[in-house]
């Protein structure tokens, strides 16, 4: 029988010794070897810089109180980028605690719904950032016990810190055993509890275990994603599964220069950032990105040697448009899960490693991530498919997570034996690069045709301009359809379109008529999740009522 499986080294990448090591291990050797070289920028916080020591001492000295904050496994964080949020998570690990980043601009319903799920009752936060919270969600269901990171820090004595830094210096070995932090451990224990976005129902909470963080910051450190020199700007919510690998655990274990602000949406204070601090790399949504388009002017990115997009297909033209706009070749376009920790791949520069190699190609991901194996599977029989052929993407890798907490049936959806079964509708090319082309829920079978709302919502994008609008002004959707299956929604925030100017731009695109919309839906706004995408489960209930 043919093999339809592309393998990216996963064995040879299954014998690297740093698999093995635990996750406070990972964290405190790394910020170690970082020593007195700086670490982080606050940006947000008067750009006050931390190095390793600094980072590692504030978090030993804080896992001290956090082992006693709740007599349960998991406790809450709310906080966004700062030395603040990196701290709070590598305490709570070096504590044996389990630090869940909660996503705070969630309703209050689905926001009391991952409290519950996660069995959380206490959070940790500061002031300044609950009070910003409650302005903007005044409903968010804060638990009876709430405590404060900066109360922590103060009760720590400075002679403390100055002596926790003398031991990382001459006493590394013994430092870590007085904290009970071992190199060599059970690895495969939960590390964290991400939710997924919710776009498509209620967020599922995604186990994410020690060796699956390691294994991903392994990943992209051995693909080389950032050369030594690179300066990370790093403005994507923590409760973002990017953010925290990016952010949070990357920073520690490569270890990588960060510099950090509060929100990706602030754009004078991001490009500000960019140019005092002179970053490298942003990683982000082209939703996101598509501000510095308008804002940014070429001199004020012109260190930006990398703009690595995520979190949604990059739109038809875009690439062009950001390249053209700012550095040639810096957007690169890559590819990530909640359930895979989150990195699969980017477009890389051309190299062969050996047992796995990088490249970059247009209109692709780029190459899977060393250690990593993939298939396209038939969307109806679950069967095989070969190269070439869009299908199911199903993957296996040290990445891939442990299953989500307390959804026995939704884990079992979701794998086949080992391999994780995405969702996502792919296809890889004879030179092992991948292409994605959507959700399966956000495909139509109209007549037994797969059709892509995407490719329709980018037609009609670019031929009423709202390709670039700051928000997005329409999106497709499906109903179903007693003739044909299903049958597409245009939702739309511009009431002054009709169906009929919809089908008749269509027609003009060369889009099939199969393809052609058979509904329309006036809204006051394209229903968003915090990270930018659609909220495609409210994108549906709005097309119900479709006339």
């Amino acid at each position: 029988m043919q093999n339809f499986i592309y393998d990216m080294g996963y064995d040879e990448f299954a014998k690297l010794d740093e698999l093995r090591y635990t996750l406070p291990y990972a964290i405190a050797s790394g910020l170690a070897k970082a020593g007195e070289n700086p670490l982080l920028c606050d940006f947000s916080d008067a750009g006050k810089t931390y190095s390793g020591y600094d980072m590692l001492c504030a978090a030993l000295a804080l896992s001290e109180e956090m082992a006693g904050l709740s007599e349960k496994p998991r406790i809450g964080v709310l906080i966004p980028p700062s030395f603040e949020a990196a701290a709070a998570n590598y305490a709570l690990t070096f504590a044996g605690k389990i630090p869940v980043n909660l996503n705070f601009t969630m309703g209050p319903v689905a926001a009391k719904s991952c409290v519950e799920t996660a069995d959380i009752d206490v959070m940790l936060t500061c002031r300044k950032f609950r009070e910003k919270i409650s302005a903007a969600n005044p409903k968010y269901p804060w638990t009876s016990k709430v405590e404060y990171l900066e109360d922590i820090l103060e009760n720590i004595p400075i002679e403390k810190l100055t002596m926790l830094r003398s031991r990382a210096e001459k006493d590394f070995g013994g430092l870590l055993a007085s904290y009970n932090i071992d190199k060599y451990a059970d690895n495969s224990k939960e590390a964290t509890l991400v939710f997924t976005s919710g776009s498509e129902g209620a967020p599922k909470a995604a186990i994410l275990t020690q060796k699956n963080i390691i294994a991903n910051c392994l990943q992209v450190k051995a693909s080389r994603v950032f050369t030594d020199d690179d300066v990370l700007l790093a403005n994507l919510p923590v409760f973002h599964s990017f953010g925290l690998l990016f952010e949070v655990w990357l920073m520690a274990i490569e270890p990588r220069y960060t510099v950090s602000l509060f929100n990706p949406l602030d754009i004078k204070s991001n490009i500000r950032a960019i140019k005092e601090k002179r970053a490298t790399v942003m990683i982000g949504s082209p939703t996101f990105f598509r501000a510095y388009i308008k804002y940014a002017n070429p001199e004020d990115l012109k260190t930006l040697k990398k703009a690595i997009a995520g979190a949604e297909k990059t739109p038809a033209g875009f690439e062009d448009l950001w390249n053209s706009t700012f550095s040639p070749n810096s957007y690169r376009e890559g590819y990530g899960l909640t359930e895979t920790t989150p990195v699969v791949g980017v477009n890389m520069q051309e190299a062969d490693y050996g047992y796995f190699s990088t490249g970059s190609r247009k209109g692709s991901i780029g190459k899977l991530f060393p250690g990593m194996k993939a298939r396209i599977l038939d969307v109806s029989t679950r069967k095989e498919l070969p190269f070439g052929q869009r299908g199911l993407l199903s993957m296996l890798g040290p990445n891939v997570f442990a299953g989500y907490l307390g959804r026995p049936e939704a884990t079992a959806e979701v794998f086949d034996g080992d391999w994780l079964v995405t969702g996502d509708l792919a296809r890889i090319d004879s030179d092992g690069f991948l292409y994605i082309d959507g959700r399966l829920s956000r495909f139509s079978k109209i007549g037994g045709e797969m059709v892509p709302h995407a490719t329709v919502e980018d037609a009609l994008n670019k031929a009423f301009g709202f390709d670039s609008a700051q928000i997005p002004m329409l999106a497709v959707s499906s109903r179903l359809d007693e003739g044909k299956g299903e049958a597409l929604v245009v939702v739309t925030a511009d009431k002054s379109l009709t169906l009929h100017k919809v089908k008749d731009a269509l027609r003009a695109a060369g889009i099939s008529n199969l393809w052609q919309p058979k509904y329309i839906v006036a809204t006051d706004k394209i229903p968003l999740l915090a990270s930018g995408k659609l909220d495609l489960f409210k994108l549906a209930e709005l097309a119900k009522d479709g006339v």
